[in-house]
């Protein structure tokens, strides 16, 4: 577990880095506040004794400029301090934020699989906001609180060391109440962080989910599950809260104890001539200066415990590495002619399942592939991997000519143009959604891509027409309307290679013909792959694949495959010619 700690704490100060110097020269200011803090007592106890007591009239001017010169000069410096620390806190929370999310980006599909939306957010968002607290004007109080300690443990003793003792005695008590509570805290505090991953994660997914919910009535079971998990949490934080308080309480209670002995111990001094007024008021201010810290200490040890379980949450995403990556001598990919030449490709998520079994399939510029078999059989997978959001575990994966790996990642996905089943739009303007893969496309191209996908003339229909943005309270997208933005999108992009995997599933008969007839325009010098169940999307494919188990069973045209007596397709297609659309089977 060493090494573990040391590597996050060095991952931490790399991100402090740029700040140093500023945190350096903080950390001065500081301890220059501190010794001008520690010095107001020592002034008191001179007027008490040598003014007051002694009649040194001769002092009073002095001794009033250096008190007056404190009271002003410490504000501005303490102002300087907070303003510093929180620019620097700010900005290494921002700086950490940043690379975290642009961590997630970079990360594979198998990531986002792993890990909830949910918990994920939880780690950008409320976390990295708990690290900020490491750098606060509290924790950086921390050096002023050693100064003022060191210098008041050294003031108590040449006041008295008798009653000295007694304050190092207290502070003994104070690290054992801390010693005793912090394990606790800390384990309860980890606790409710991941049960709150969970609630969040599935919040996430049922509101994602809320059709599915709706139509098949499970509101009432999904409100349980909810409020089970939510009273799961409620009760760790609860605890959390009851040790957090009682630790505060003790350390509250022992201070005042402090106090109080202090309090009459030195009442006892005075009478008995061992101490002046002025040594006793000089003592009892720099014990509070000691005893203070203390406290302070005691709380802030509870929240560098908080940081540090935040700090092992970030970096353990932070930490995960990327799994597709650009590798050593790739090139980029410029414009590609759209060659597919899949070599007996082996692919599993897991090394004992595999998905893709020795799939073997040569694909020329322009073509259109559909493919076709039942949900599972690794359809989707095969598109995913020719993207290389997944790296194959056996074969190999070209594009014209190419290794898919020797290609740059970006200018590799550049050549995609992909059309999922639910149609993912952004809270942005009809424009911007279009133009998401191109944002200096002018308003002409977007308004060409729109009336391909056949949606120009609705959106014409709009009081703000191409400005009009989504999400907008009483503006309603139908899911075929959602849908053709999206192969707008997709048209813009004007790519090698089109993907639609189940695109047209969400639109009428009327509309998928339209889209259909011009898609054979935008589609006529380009690859394409096709996932649908519509029988009249896939015999228009130049050839049609049919796949099982993750291998390719049938393969041809429409005709060529209808031809065989006994072919799979010709049996399928037969099957569903009058509903027109496949319907879902499992392997």
């Amino acid at each position: 577990m060493a090494p573990k700690k040391q590597s996050n704490f060095l991952i931490v100060l790399s991100f402090l880095a740029p700040y140093r110097w500023v945190l350096i020269r903080l950390l001065l200011l500081t301890v220059l506040l501190s010794i001008l803090n520690m010095c107001s007592p020592l002034i008191t106890r001179a007027f008490i004794d040598q003014v007051i007591s002694l009649n040194r009239q001769d002092l009073i001017f002095s001794l009033s400029f250096w008190r007056i010169a404190l009271i002003v000069l410490v504000p501005v410096f303490a102002f300087i301090q907070t303003q510093g620390i929180a620019y620097v806190g700010q900005r290494f929370v921002f700086d950490i934020r940043n690379a975290l999310y642009r961590h997630m980006l970079d990360m594979s599909l198998r990531f986002y699989g792993k890990h909830s939306t949910g918990m994920l957010v939880n780690r950008l968002m409320g976390d990295t906001g708990m690290v900020a607290n490491m750098l606060s004007a509290q924790t950086i109080g921390i050096v002023s609180d050693l100064v003022c300690a060191a210098f008041a443990i050294t003031a108590t003793f040449v006041l008295n060391w008798r009653l000295a003792l007694v304050i190092v005695a207290m502070v003994v008590v104070f690290v054992l109440n801390y010693r005793l509570n912090i394990g606790k805290i800390v384990a309860l505090s980890r606790s409710y962080r991941q049960s709150f991953d969970r609630l969040s994660g599935g919040v996430q997914n049922r509101l994602v989910a809320s059709l599915a919910v709706k139509s098949f009535g499970t509101e009432t079971r999904e409100q349980g599950i909810f409020q089970e998990q939510s009273e799961v949490s409620m009760e760790l934080l609860q605890q959390a809260g009851y040790s957090n308080n009682t630790f505060w309480q003790n350390t509250l209670l022992l201070q005042n104890m402090g106090q109080a002995v202090l309090f009459f111990a030195g009442c006892a001094l005075i009478l008995r001539g061992d101490m002046t007024y002025g040594d006793v008021t000089a003592f009892t201010v720099y014990a509070m200066r000691l005893l203070w810290p203390a406290v302070r200490m005691s709380e802030l040890a509870r929240q560098i415990q908080d940081v540090r379980i935040a700090v092992e949450r970030i970096l353990e995403i932070y930490n995960e590495p990327q799994e597709v990556t650009n590798r050593l001598a790739c090139v980029p990919a410029g414009r590609l002619r759209g060659q597919v030449d899949f070599n007996h490709v082996d692919f599993a998520y897991e090394p004992a399942r595999p998905v893709i079994r020795d799939f073997d399939l040569h694909i020329q510029p322009g073509e259109t592939i559909a493919l076709v078999g039942p949900t599972g059989c690794g359809k989707s997978t095969l598109l995913l991997l020719l993207m290389r959001f997944y790296d194959i575990r056996g074969g190999s994966l070209r594009l014209d000519g190419r290794d898919v790996w020797q290609y740059d990642l970006k200018s590799l996905r550049a050549q995609f143009g992909i059309v999922l089943q639910d149609p993912l739009l952004f809270n942005v303007s009809i424009a911007d959604n279009i133009r998401y893969t191109r944002p200096n496309a002018a308003p002409a191209e977007i308004e060409a891509a729109a009336k391909v996908a056949e949606i120009h003339d609705f959106i014409m229909t709009l009081p703000d027409q191409y400005r009009t943005v989504l999400g907008t309270e009483g503006l309603q997208f139908s899911v075929g309307q959602k849908q053709r933005l999206t192969i707008a999108r997709a048209v813009l992009a004007d790519p090698v290679i089109m993907i639609m995997d189940e695109a047209t599933s969400a639109l009428d008969s009327e509309s998928e013909q339209a889209i259909q007839l011009a898609m054979q325009k935008i589609l006529r010098n380009r690859t394409s792959f096709i996932v649908a169940h519509r029988l009249s999307t896939i015999r228009n494919a130049t050839r049609i694949v049919m796949i099982r188990d993750g291998r390719i069973v049938e393969i041809g045209s429409h005709a060529e495959l209808m031809a065989l007596p006994e072919g799979r397709y010709r049996a399928l297609y037969n099957r569903y010619v009058i509903k027109g659309v496949i319907e879902e089977e499992k392997e």
